[in-house]
């Protein structure tokens, strides 16, 4: 099929749904890595989530440069989950497409995604493979495999993960799911878990985009006000059991998550707050892997107070 073509079933099928926050640096490329899909794309929703930077100015004038059908939606969100909800709240093609506004689309892409969703199989959702780049090093590639992909294995962590920008979602499969809105993190995992327990899945052995990894900002936010924070998030984790998820399954991820705060709390020496989540984690059901974590962060925790903070994590 020749690079710009596709079937005339699937022109102008898809909308692209961008949530930006002070992007102004980075969403020129994002929307430029489209450019090569402007055939399969209906329009590039960007939803500007109470940018303080030129991030609005910015987008306006790739629409012109690029030629390119972008809207521009501006919101006070603060919350990626929201931000994403609202843009698609005005989205009507077939398709939803989600990227972040610091990544990077891989040409062709979007064009196998679509190919694929409309293929025998009628999926609701089209997962492929992706790109992670890490500061300072090169490109590691990820893709998923239909025996990792059920809810509960996927909540425990077992399953390569799914980001924004890896997949395309048919609209009425949408219809009634939304992200989880005032959460500072996970919200993602949530979201996708929803979409394993109730779409029909398929996989493309191609990779559909670059995913650009932020550790720092990932651990800032979930230590920032972390208590508060992580009981919104758990309320909105164990509502999944009305899907049919196991509760079982829904307390390993609080499990995992809480471990996880209680390592970078310990990493930056609040050694009350890593207690507090490491507490959280010790009623609830474990993988092996987390039990070991547990134990061993358990026992770090212990020296760090007998030493003064001196021990390493």
């Amino acid at each position: 099929m020749p690079a710009n073509s596709l079937p005339e079933f699937t022109i102008g099928c898809v909308s692209v749904v961008i949530p930006a926050h002070n992007a102004a640096k980075t969403i020129t490329q994002t929307i430029a890595s489209l450019l090569s899909e402007r055939s399969a794309i209906l329009e590039c929703i960007v939803v500007d989530d109470g940018s303080i930077d030129e991030t609005a100015a910015v987008v306006r004038a790739c629409a012109v440069e690029f030629g390119f059908p972008v809207r521009l939606l501006s919101v006070r969100c603060l919350d990626p989950g929201a931000a994403r909800n609202h843009g698609l709240s005005h989205a009507s093609g077939k398709w939803v497409y989600f990227l972040d506004a610091d990544d990077l689309h891989e040409a062709g892409g979007l064009r196998d995604l679509v190919t694929t969703g409309e293929g025998p199989l009628a999926p609701e959702l089209v997962l492929g493979s992706y790109f992670i780049q890490r500061e300072g090093r090169a490109r590691d590639r990820f893709g998923h495999r239909h025996e990792w992909l059920s809810p509960e294995r996927y909540l425990a962590d077992r399953a390569v993960v799914i980001v924004m920008g890896s997949s395309l979602i048919r609209r009425d499969a949408l219809d009634t799911r939304r992200f989880p809105d005032s959460l500072a993190y996970d919200e993602d995992t949530l979201f996708w878990t929803t979409l394993l327990a109730s779409c029909r899945t398929a996989i493309i052995d191609v990779a559909v985009m670059t995913y650009n990894v932020s550790l720092q900002r990932s651990d800032d936010r979930l230590v920032h006000e972390s208590r508060s924070r992580f009981e919104r998030w758990r309320e909105s984790l164990l509502a999944l059991e009305s899907l049919g998820i196991s509760r079982a399954a829904l307390r390993r991820r609080e499990a995992f998550m809480a471990i996880r705060v209680a390592r970078i709390h310990m990493r930056r020496g609040e050694l009350v707050e890593a207690a507090h989540f490491l507490s959280v984690a010790r009623t609830t059901p474990k993988t092996l892997a987390d039990a070991y974590r547990w134990l061993r962060f358990r026992l770090k925790l212990a020296l760090l107070r007998r030493s003064g903070g001196s021990v390493p994590t």
